[in-house]
């Protein structure tokens, strides 16, 4: 099924929201800082170096744990209401719209005490907030990390064909910059960048949300469509290492490429998920090496939006979307089909294609 974008919203270190955000991300800004945890440096000067990230000055400071991502969701949302001109009072319209709350499984022994409670609350915090009418039937948590709006999308679209909503706004928010036990587990298993480890992911925070309906409702209702997302592939999010067919994770993503590049003509841009660490540049590597013979992917240029905001966890998959879509609506899109991919901690993959909308 094809999804109509019909709304977007990010608040991220470029921008509190998403005009500024990805206008700033495609000229290549960045905005990094030191963060609260320092390591070791026997540099020029040995001594102790503050770790570098992306995090949210000005906005998410003194903020931690279901505060944070409350403070972050609603800024996003309230930017999507803003960007589609869509009142938070219509009850009718909210009432027939599902919200997929997109987070990242918890990263220390520490927040999975605190993960239930996190999934449980956050929801209808998030909604009071913003003052959405969405029942507590049509909402649903997926914490699956990068993956998540992917795979949320893709549920969405199978749960529109049913006829169980109108629309469903997908929601990604995750902070690596705010835990510093989080920090320091990933210092430890020297997954990130620092002076002595420049192979690495540096922190990020931030949120997305994202608006998406049947083509046929949006039109019906004036709605501006600004991409449609088709061809959702995702893979691995129950299995790992291996999944069921026996595959090892590293060819996941070769093979979720490979389905849905089934499904396009000639790729313009592709919006992927490297985040400075050598196991994702592997496996997009085995990817590009399967598909060399593709011409589909011939003249495609490549972007990763983790130079510009860090590694944003669950909300990266909406960035992409979201950075996708814009470049449709400014014109410096290099063609009319998108390739967006995403992939996961847990080595879950998933990718789609964000298509020019027709006329």
């Amino acid at each position: 099924m094809s999804l109509a974008v019909t709304g977007l919203g990010l608040v991220c270190t470029l921008g509190h929201d998403v005009v500024s955000g990805c206008a700033a991300l495609r000229c290549g800004m960045a905005r990094p800082h030191p963060l609260g945890l320092q390591v070791v440096s026997s540099g020029d000067s040995p001594g102790v170096e503050p770790v570098v990230g992306h995090p949210l000055r000005g906005l998410s400071d003194g903020f931690v744990g279901l505060g944070l991502y409350a403070l972050l969701a609603r800024e996003a949302v309230r930017d999507l209401l803003l960007y589609s001109r869509l009142p938070t009072e219509d009850a009718c319209f909210w009432g027939d719209t599902a919200l997929f709350l997109c987070l990242s499984g918890a990263r220390t022994p520490e927040q999975e005490e605190q993960e239930l409670d996190l999934y449980e609350r956050l929801p209808p915090l998030v909604l009071r907030h913003t003052r959405l009418a969405i029942r507590p039937e049509l909402r649903r948590v997926l914490p699956y990390g990068h993956v998540s709006v992917l795979a949320a999308m893709k549920e969405a679209s199978e749960a529109l064909v049913a006829g169980r909503f109108q629309r469903a706004l997908i929601l990604g928010v995750d902070s690596l910059t705010s835990d510093l036990g989080a920090l320091e587990a990933l210092a430890m298993r020297r997954r990130l960048k620092t002076p002595e480890h420049p192979v690495g992911l540096m922190p990020g925070e931030a949120a997305a949300a994202l608006l998406v309906e049947d083509v046929a409702v949006a039109r019906r209702r004036g709605a501006r469509i600004e991409a449609r997302v088709e061809a959702l592939q995702v893979r691995g999010v129950e299995a790992a290492p291996t999944d069921q067919e026996g595959a090892p994770s590293v060819l996941r993503l070769a093979e979720t490429l490979e389905g849905t590049l089934a499904a396009a003509t000639r790729i313009g841009d592709v919006y992927g998920d490297l985040n400075g660490e050598e196991s994702r540049a592997r496996e997009w590597g085995t990817a590009l090496a399967r598909l060399r013979v593709r011409p589909v992917l011939a003249e495609a240029r490549t972007h990763w939006p983790a130079v510009s905001l860090g590694d944003t966890g669950a909300a990266s998959g909406a960035i992409a979307v979201a950075a996708a879509t814009r470049s449709f609506v400014r014109n410096y899109a290099h063609g009319d089909e998108l390739l967006i991919w995403s992939r996961s901690d847990s080595g879950a993959v998933a990718a789609g294609l964000v298509v020019r909308p027709k006329e």
